[in-house]
């Protein structure tokens, strides 16, 4: 396939935009660290479940180079994150697949007890984990894809890379150590997954090729282009397959997780496990509920409670579930005596998810209070505390109402709604206007009186009445012109009327401030005012909606104008602040929030906030706040940075170096880091904590030693300036041959 000059720009900003807008770690195709120990591994990566029950944490082979942890692999193995067991070193993971044949040795011939029995040679470079685990449910599953790079090539030879994973136990009887089974095998069958089951011929709806040599491709009879080259390095890979056994819950298991390379120690193998795939299951819930409302109580001679016993996600529906529980010892209800009695096994029916059990509520005529029935189901599991749930048993109390009477205004729409104590909600309301809604909404245009009848859940019936009168509109006055400083203490005075509180909301010169709620004080004086002029926008009581009268105009005995002079650079201190203009009540001060040699001037400014404060003879005080903001903001221009845009390592001396130079002006104290990425977010180079040498040291064009073709690549720079602030620079740089 042919590229043109369009397809690589498109490519380019493509790419350009991913680094800028996206995590990189995640786009840039497999990636993996080997910080994390093993404990780690198992217990924060691979284990689901309500607790991490496994101990006994082993490893098989180097687990610094060919164990780790492994992100990114979405876009190839539809498998985001998890673990990495390679015959290999697991960097060799790492895409561009530019190698058909990726190796890494570990120069030795191994022995292992379950793969000797599925390898067809000599063993080298087995890799693995072992560990011992406790299920809670009947059914253990977990994720996984493998990989290689003797793929397409050793199909079907004796050159056949083998894992397995290995189980032993209770209840299990296979042909492996231990009468271990390996349940690594194909969905539906009982073959071992391995390059001979699952390739380009055989169960070809499993593997993807991804290949680019068309040679050996071509010798495979490939013809399909490869899935993923640039996001991982292996030629082909499984899909997705879950591994899945029966075990006995509480039960102690081994299991061993390994691969190794046959008939020598070259071309990698992987196996990749997904993050919390190792289910190892969540115990029997059970509920308390009482039908008919969204509570735990019931009540004597009202309403009955049940509890719901619920099955686990992975227990088998088809068969039934026997369920042995207990009354806690903390129970306050007696079986028997206080409910009718029930028994200590419930059975969840083969195809049903749930079993409910009633408890029936006997009424025994006595005032107890509340009493509790508390159910517990025990697991022979240590990691699991006993499960337990609650339902309450309680006489109903009297049902009692409150309502108000209210003051409403002409026409407008008020609203009333009952206070409601005791009895067993929920409640069922109806208003004598047939309304059935906690709330009434209405209007009148006289006074009257509003009839309810409130039903609760046991069938006991109260009455209840408001009584709504008619109060005059309030009305809210802001009269009058004010001087700046005559009312600086006191504020602008609003007249009040009707029923507190108050609420009113305002504007300045038709700008709209914040309002102010629940006034309880007439006048109400508006604090701290500025010069302009107030408006009432709205205005309520505790009633009514209001009317408004009248505007304020407040002026000062300050004029003041002001010349700007912004920074040109966000790190330069060339900006002013200069007072072209003051009028005030003479002898007047002049304050700054910096120190200044003039009053009327501040100059070397950088960008910030600053304040003037005028004090005039008459005790006056005027108050602003200036922003500077630089002209230029995070420019190259601004950093006295020089980044070359291309560069040539020819070896002629000549531009032969993608570096930085920094010139005699430049505030640059240190380059924190410098990091060039390929058109596909591929990491290619970094540099950290240095100073630039200006064209001595830096980039020459290479990856691992080999020197790459011209191309556009894309640069990040972190930037330390010597009043300790910190800058990302990025752009892109070509590389020509």
């Amino acid at each position: 396939m042919e590229f043109s000059y369009m397809d690589s720009f498109k490519t380019f900003i493509s790419c350009l935009l991913l680094l800028l807008c996206t995590n990189l770690w995640s786009q840039s195709g497999i990636q993996t660290q080997s910080d994390l120990g093993i404990e780690e591994l198992i217990k924060d990566v691979f284990i689901k479940g309500s607790c991490r029950n496994v101990s006994n944490i082993t490893s098989l082979g180097d687990e610094n180079i060919s164990i780790g942890q492994f992100i990114g692999g979405e876009g190839s193995i539809n498998i985001n994150d998890g673990i990495i067991l390679s015959t290999g070193n697991i960097e060799l993971a790492h895409g561009p697949n530019l190698n058909n044949e990726s190796t890494f040795s570990f120069d030795s011939i191994s022995v292992d007890p379950d793969l000797r029995i599925l390898s067809t040679s000599t063993l080298y470079d087995v890799t693995g984990i072992e560990f011992d685990f406790v299920p809670l449910n009947s059914r253990v599953t977990f994720k996984y894809v493998f990989a290689s790079e003797e793929y397409c090539e050793f199909v079907g030879t004796a050159f056949n890379d083998v894992f397995g994973f290995f189980v032993s136990g209770p209840g299990i009887n296979g042909n492996f150590e231990n009468d271990a089974i390996n349940v690594a095998t194909l969905q539906g069958s009982n073959d071992d997954v391995s390059i001979n089951t699952i390739n380009h011929l055989l169960n070809e709806q499993f593997y993807v090729n991804n290949a680019t040599n068309i040679n050996s491709t071509g010798d495979c009879g490939i013809t399909e282009a490869p899935a993923a080259p640039q996001l991982i390095a292996y030629d082909g890979y499984t899909v997705p397959l879950t591994a899945s056994f029966q075990v006995i819950p509480c039960e102690t298991y081994h299991i061993r997780l390994v691969i190794g390379d046959v008939g020598d120690d070259l071309l990698d193998s992987a196996v990749f496990l997904e993050t919390n795939s190792f289910d190892l299951g969540e115990p029997i819930s059970i509920r308390a509920e009482v039908p008919g409302t969204d509570g735990t109580v019931a009540y004597e001679d009202c309403v009955d409670g049940q509890f719901v016993f619920t099955r686990s996600a992975f227990s088998n529906i088809n068969e039934e579930l026997i369920i042995d529980y207990s009354i806690s010892s903390e129970s306050e209800a007696s079986n028997g005596i206080d409910f009718t009695e029930i028994p200590m096994r419930v059975t969840i029916p083969a195809g049903e998810p749930t079993f409910t059990l009633p408890i029936n509520i006997i009424n025994d005529n006595i005032i107890e209070g509340p009493e509790s029935i508390k159910l517990e189901l025990m697991y022979d599991c240590d990691c699991i505390d006993p499960v337990l749930s609650e339902l309450t048993i309680n006489e109903a109390s009297e049902l009692s109402m409150g309502i108000e009477n209210i003051l409403v205004c002409v026409d407008q729409a008020f609203n009333l709604s009952p206070v409601l104590e005791g009895g067993v909600p929920p409640y069922s309301i109806l208003w004598d206007t047939g309304e059935e809604s906690d709330t009434l909404i209405a209007t009148i245009s006289s006074s009257r009186n509003y009839q309810l009848t409130v039903t609760d859940f046991c069938g006991n019936t109260i009455i209840g009445e408001s009584q709504v009168g008619i109060q005059d509109i309030p009305i809210a006055s802001l009269i009058g012109d004010f001087n700046f400083c005559d009312i600086q203490e006191i504020g602008i005075p609003i007249t009040l009327e009707g029923s507190p509180p108050w609420d009113i909301e305002y504007s300045i010169d038709g700008v709209e401030q914040d309002p102010i709620e629940n006034i309880f004080t007439n006048p109400f004086f508006i604090d701290t005012p500025t010069v302009g002029w107030y408006e009432i926008l709205t205005f309520s009581d505790a009633n009514c909606t209001g009317n408004i009268e009248g505007s304020a105009n407040v002026e000062s005995t300050f004029s003041v104008e002001v010349d700007f002079k912004p920074p040109t650079c966000f790190n330069s201190s060339d900006g002013s602040i200069e007072l072209t203009h003051v009028e005030a009540v003479a002898p007047f001060t002049i304050e700054w929030s910096v120190p200044s040699g003039n009053d009327l001037l501040l100059d070397n400014l950088p960008e910030g906030n600053y304040t003037l404060q005028i004090i005039d003879a008459d005790g006056c005080i005027y108050k602003q706040n200036y922003d500077l903001i630089a002209l230029s903001d995070n420019s190259i221009e601004c950093t006295n940075i020089f980044i070359p845009n291309v560069f040539s390592p020819n070896g002629d001396g000549i531009n032969d170096v993608f570096t930085i130079f920094l010139d005699s002006n430049s505030e640059v104290e240190n380059v924190l880091s410098l990091q060039v990425y390929n058109r596909w977010g591929n990491l290619v180079y970094e540099q950290n904590n240095f100073v630039p040498d200006n064209g001595r040291s830096g980039w020459q064009g290479d990856y691992r030693g080999e020197p790459l073709n011209a191309d556009v690549f894309v640069y990040k720079l972190i930037v330390s300036y010597r009043d300790g602030t910190n800058q990302l620079l990025s752009g892109d740089v070509s590389l020509l041959r």
